[in-house]
Order: structure tokens, then C-alpha cells, then sequence
């Protein structure tokens, strides 16, 4: 090889040492962003480990918190009447979001609009307040053939016929009226004492339906809302403004919910962050061999360059002696 091609070929592996020098560097600087991505991973896996759900316990074992428990199963008043499903125990609790809008069913935002009229509710979901005295004709939009006289004064008397074998008095034969307006009237209260305080507070504070498409197609959304604090639970007064000093810790304190791990959730994650953890060792496993790979091919460019250097500068000194002599 010539002193021309010693020449050019020195030049080409000079650039070619300069972009494994530069390649070594980008790939470092990526597995360096691999490691930052693996501790950010593991510190997500630890919060997400620790977060609580928020769960109500009933029959013998903890279930998942849902707007049906707390706030009552909308048209389908009867849950109410028979217990049939269960419901809170504390009718003052209500689920409220960070505005303190109570958050209402579509169910009970068009029993108010049908009551008061659309103007109630703007574009974002979100309904003004009202009058408490239209309470009683919510109520009965909501659950008839009850009426609003029915919610404001029960009723004076309310009469059954059972023709039923031994349904009342034993008789085979032949039917008995009974007036049975006292248990008609105990499952009216029992629909006011659980329905008023949300709709008092609606009436006193706003609400809204605007989380009703979230809250009906996840299931853990009640519950990551209420941690994260976009819902609250909010304790009513007797004139539907919320009581001071109820935060979330006030009410797993007074027994009404519990915080509690969810094991599914917990097996979810773990699959989920051994997955994530598996794929950063694999990509970091590929840099390090691509830099490896650099390396090696580094010390040979160097090694060759010094070999041609060397032959540059034997050359030279020929042509400088020759040109001397």
C-alpha cells in the first residue's frame, strides 16, 4: 500500500473511530435513561403497591365501594323498601367531587329537570341549585306512583286485600282487608331518610352528572377517585350543608367504609411491573452488547491506525532522506 493510500486510509478509519466514539457515548447515555426508567418503575410499583381501594362491608365480607351502595340504585326504589341490596347505614354520607357538586345518577338529574326544567343543568353536567320544598316532587318523579303529598304528609290510610291461604288470619277460604298505612308509611320514611340528604345537598351545594360515563364503565373509578381526591365523601346537616372536619379518615374511623388492599389488583400489578422490568433488562442487555460490539471494533480501528501511522511515517522519512540525499 502506498504512501497516498496509507494516507486515505488513515483518514477513513479516523472517521470511523470518531462515530464508534460517538455511538459508544449515545448507547451509554440510553442505558443511563434505562436505568432512570427502572428506578421510576419501581418507585410507581411501590405507590401503586401501597394505594388503598375503598370497600363497605356487608354480609360477611368487603365489597368494592360503588355509587349504588352510596347513593341508591335510582328509579328502582323497592331496593330501598325491601333491603334487598345493601345500602349505607349512614344516610348523611354522600359522594360529593372536589367542587363539592354532589355527584348525581342521570336517574336523578332528570327527575330534577323534569320537576324544574333543562335550564337546571349547563353544558358540562353541571345543575345550579334549587328550592328544598321541590324535594318532595323529585322524590315522586323519581319513584312513582308515590306522589309529593305522599313524601310531605304519608299517607292516611292504605288498604290490602290478602285472599292468600293462612296469609293473615289462618282462613281457608275468603279474603281479609287490612289497612296496613303504617308499614306503607314506614317505607316512604324509609325512601326520604335515604334520598333527602342527597338531594338536600344537591339543592344547597349543586351537582353534577358529568363522571357518570367514567363511573359506569370502571369500577375502581368511585374507589381511585375518592383516593385521589377528584370525589370526597361529604357528611350532610340537617340543612343540607356539609359538615366540617369529614375527611376520608373521619369516615373509615366511624366504620362506614374501610380502606383496604385488593389482592386481584395487587397480582395485576406485580404481572404488570415484572413485564415492564423484563423488557428494560432486555433492551439494556442489547445496548450493552452493541457497545461491547463498538469496543471491540474501537481498539481495532486504534490499533490499525497506529500501524498505518507508522507506515506514513516510515515512508516519509525514505521520501525525506531520498529528497536529502
Amino acid at each position: 500500500m502506498g504512501l497516498a493510500a496509507s494516507q486515505s486510509r488513515y483518514l477513513f478509519l479516523t472517521a470511523r473511530k470518531a462515530d464508534c466514539e460517538y455511538n459508544i457515548s449515545i448507547n451509554s447515555m440510553r442505558k443511563m435513561q434505562y436505568t432512570r426508567e427502572m428506578s421510576q418503575l419501581s418507585q410507581e410499583y411501590n405507590s401503586r403497591l401501597s394505594q388503598k381501594k375503598v370497600a363497605f362491608y356487608e354480609n360477611g365480607q368487603y365489597n368494592k365501594i360503588n355509587y349504588q351502595y352510596l347513593m341508591g340504585y335510582g328509579k328502582n326504589y323497592f331496593t330501598t323498601f325491601n333491603g334487598s341490596k345493601p345500602l349505607k347505614e349512614n344516610p348523611s354520607m354522600i359522594l360529593a367531587d372536589y367542587k363539592g357538586q354532589v355527584v348525581l345518577s342521570d336517574a336523578y338529574a332528570n327527575a330534577i329537570m323534569n320537576v324544574l326544567g333543562t335550564s337546571m343543568m349547563n353544558a358540562y353536567g353541571q345543575g345550579t341549585t334549587f328550592s328544598e320544598d321541590k324535594i318532595p316532587e323529585i322524590l315522586a318523579n323519581l319513584c312513582p306512583p308515590l306522589t309529593a303529598d305522599h313524601f310531605r304528609s304519608g299517607v292516611e290510610s292504605h288498604e290490602w286485600s290478602a285472599t292468600t291461604v293462612n296469609a293473615l288470619t289462618g282462613d281457608e277460604t275468603g279474603s281479609t282487608i287490612v289497612d296496613t298505612a303504617d308499614s306503607y308509611n314506614d317505607k316512604i320514611d324509609s325512601i326520604l331518610k335515604f334520598y333527602y340528604p342527597i338531594f338536600q345537598a344537591a339543592a344547597a351545594n349543586g351537582w353534577t352528572t358529568e363522571y357518570n360515563e367514567q363511573i359506569e364503565s370502571n369500577d375502581d373509578y368511585i374507589s381511585d377517585a375518592i383516593t385521589s381526591g377528584t370525589f370526597q365523601f361529604e357528611s350532610v346537616n340537617d340543612y343540607g350543608q356539609y359538615d366540617e372536619n369529614t375527611s376520608l379518615t373521619y369516615f373509615v374511623t366511624s366504620g362506614d367504609i374501610e380502606l383496604r388492599n385488593d389482592s386481584d389488583a395487587r397480582e395485576e400489578l406485580t404481572a404488570w411491573y415484572n413485564a415492564e422490568k423484563e423488557r428494560i433488562s432486555e433492551e439494556e442487555t442489547m445496548i450493552d452488547l452493541t457497545i461491547e460490539d463498538l469496543s471491540t471494533e474501537l481498539e481495532a480501528i486504534k490499533t490499525e491506525m497506529q500501524s498505518v501511522q507508522s507506515f506514513i511515517q516510515d515512508a516519509t522519512q525514505v521520501f525525506n532522506w531520498c529528497a536529502n540525499g
